[in-house]
Parts: structure tokens; C-alpha cells; sequence
């Protein structure tokens, strides 16, 4: 007579599925006269560790489950092997218990959360699966991998290395989401989910406007200094619109001759110009040549007083 049990395990650790099927148990049984011989699986009758049962008068008595790797039980009693507890049965080990790798005990289907792991303990058919799970801990609550949540302006995912901040909600809404990184202008503002470091965003809202010489200046306003013309943008930085003199505006670039006065307004590198000489020749272009000619020139006496 051949008694046995097999299970189909899934030991789940960290997150990295591993499964195997095999005969956990088999106890091998053969009549010799006045006892029975209990081998573990695969085991010869000869085996060192073999269990020799007598029988009297024809009476077998309750078996004893015989393993290869967990030793002898005798009928009745209960003993553990890798992640799961057993009880003997008549030389048939069964399942009774899923067991954590810190001595936990999770009853079969229940699942069992700790220390930021959830624990699963599962029967299908005739298979019982240990399975345990990564959790994220957030504001007392505990959250699956691939759950995601709010938790004040942030928008939050439970991942397997712990949580992450996907994005930020702006600012009186339910739904609108900047990704971290990412910004908005809305309503006169700026809206930002600005990364600060690693794992670290930061929700800022700020008015928008411009400042300028120590002068704060609202969106779209136009203002001239220093004889050149500037506007604010809707982001925040400065747009030169051209070069303003008198009432007579010249746009960025460009080059103008008028009674006899040239007015140039340029822009080299970061900085803007506006220049007005005496023109006396023919052509403006002679004009802004001579010019160009003149300052070169004294830049380079300057530097030889220098």
C-alpha cells in the first residue's frame, strides 16, 4: 500500500515567483511477514533510515510520515518543513499552515500582513500556495504594489522599491495632475511639481510677473529704460520689444535714418543698445560703418591708456 501527498508550491520572496511541483512525501510500504517496511520517497528498502512497523495479530498499527529531508513523525503529531506546517496523518503529511520566514503563522486562506509584507496562505484543489507580497505603509494604511493614492498635493504609487511620487495635484482640484517635473501656467499663475532630489517633488504656485532694475512689473505690462522697450511675459521673463526715443520707436534689429540723426537699436549677446549719431553721409549703411569704425577705435585707445 502507497500512501502520498504532493503539493504545488509558490514561494514568493521579495517579490520573485518561484515554483516547483514535486512529491513533498511518499511513504513506501511493503508486508514482510510480521512488520511493514516505511521508506521516504525514492529510497530503497535498505535505506539507513528506514522505519520497521510490526504487525500483531494482523493489526496495522498508525503509520508515521517517513521524509527524506524532515525526519520521522510519528501518526498524530506536527512539525514544519520550509514554509509551510504539517500534521501526520496515518503516514500521509498534510498542510494545515502556511509559515513567514519569521515564524508567522497564516492559516490556510488567510492572507496576513506585517511588518510591510503581506503574507498569502492559498488553496486551489488539492495545492496549497505560501505566497508574500512587498506592501507600502503610508498615514497607517497599507497599499499593493501598483496602488496609487493622494496624499495632500501629491499623487503617490506603492511601488517594489517602496513609494513613489508620480505627479502633483494643482492647486483646488480633485483631477488636474502635473507629472513631476512638469509646469503650468493657469489663471495668471505658475504651477510647478519641481523635483528637488532623488524620490523628493515640491509643489510651488507662484504669481507671475517680471522684475526689472528692482522694479516688479504684472504680465503683458510694457515699460522702456534706459531708452529700450520691454514687455513681461506670461512666464515670467522678459521679451525686448525695440529701442524708443521722443516717441519714435525703432524694433529690435533694425537701423533708421531721419533729419539727419541715426538711431540704431541692437542687441549683442545678453544686452541691448540704443545708439542716435549725426549721419552725413548718403546712405545710412556709410553712417552705421563709420560709426562702428569710431568705437572701434576708441575701444582700442582706451585699452592702450589702460
Amino acid at each position: 500500500m502507497t500512501r502520498f501527498l504532493i503539493l504545488s508550491l509558490s514561494l514568493v520572496c521579495q517579490m520573485v515567483s518561484s515554483e516547483f511541483r514535486t512529491s513533498v512525501f511518499e511513504s513506501s510500504n511493503r508486508s514482510e511477514g510480521d512488520k511493514i517496511i516505511l521508506t521516504a520517497h525514492g529510497m530503497g528498502m535498505d535505506d539507513v533510515n528506514r522505519v520497521v512497523i510490526p504487525v500483531t495479530n494482523g493489526h496495522i498499527p498508525p503509520l508515521p510520515c517517513v521524509t527524506s529531508n524532515a525526519g520521522t513523525h510519528p501518526h498524530g503529531s506536527t512539525f514544519t518543513k520550509n514554509n509551510f506546517h504539517y500534521t501526520c496523518k496515518n503516514g500521509t503529511a498534510e498542510v494545515v499552515a502556511c509559515l513567514a520566514d519569521d515564524g508567522s503563522v497564516i492559516q490556510l486562506g488567510r492572507t496576513f500582513v506585517r511588518s510591510g509584507m503581506k503574507h498569502f496562505c492559498s488553496i486551489q484543489g488539492d495545492n496549497v500556495t505560501y505566497k508574500q507580497e512587498s506592501m507600502c505603509y503610508e498615514n497607517g494604511m497599507h497599499y499593493n504594489v501598483g496602488d496609487s493614492f493622494r496624499n495632500g498635493s501629491f499623487k503617490l504609487t506603492c511601488r517594489e522599491q517602496g513609494i513613489y511620487v508620480e505627479g502633483c495635484y494643482m492647486q483646488n482640484s480633485f483631477s488636474d495632475l502635473l507629472m513631476s517635473g512638469e509646469s503650468r501656467i493657469e489663471n495668471g499663475k505658475r504651477h510647478e511639481c519641481e523635483i528637488i532630489g532623488p524620490g523628493k517633488v515640491r509643489y510651488v504656485v507662484k504669481m507671475l510677473g517680471c522684475m526689472h532694475e528692482g522694479q516688479q512689473y504684472s504680465t503683458g505690462q510694457m515699460w522702456t529704460h534706459q531708452h529700450v522697450r520691454y514687455q513681461c511675459k506670461n512666464d515670467g521673463t522678459l521679451l525686448v520689444l525695440g529701442c524708443l526715443d521722443d516717441g519714435l520707436f525703432i524694433e529690435l534689429g533694425r537701423d533708421l535714418l531721419m533729419n539727419g540723426m541715426a538711431h540704431r537699436c541692437y542687441q549683442v549677446n545678453t544686452t541691448v543698445f540704443y545708439h542716435k549719431f549725426a549721419c552725413e553721409q548718403s546712405s545710412l549703411s556709410e553712417c552705421v560703418s563709420q560709426s562702428m569704425h569710431r568705437r572701434f577705435r576708441r575701444h582700442q585707445e582706451m585699452r592702450m591708456r589702460a
